[in-house]
């Protein structure tokens, strides 16, 4: 037996929610607000954008079989901050 409301990947766009209209307003703005905060934390945090640029040249250059695991070594290393702040250094020395 189906649900005649459909689950939240049916919905299509220009589609009709679910929610109420007020529901509607309170999750928009909550991902307005959610947005904000992450933009605020990711300015205050240059090395986030650093670090996962670095993570993504070593991807392209290494091409692994299995990202997951290359990803799991790559950010569980010892020598993570050195090896993106060197990395880092050698793109604006090349710029």
């Amino acid at each position: 037996m189906s649900s005649s409301v459909p689950g939240p990947h049916e919905l299509k766009e220009g589609t009709q929610s679910c929610l109420l209209p007020e529901q509607q307003k309170r999750l928009n703005n909550t991902k307005v607000q959610l947005n904000m905060q992450n933009e605020y934390y990711l300015r205050a945090h240059p090395e986030i954008q650093h670090m996962v640029s670095v993570f993504v040249h070593q991807v392209l250059e290494h091409k692994p079989d299995d990202i997951l695991s290359f990803a799991g070594d790559f950010f569980t290393r010892e020598d993570l901050v050195e090896f993106v702040e060197k990395r880092t250094d050698e793109r604006k020395n090349r710029s």
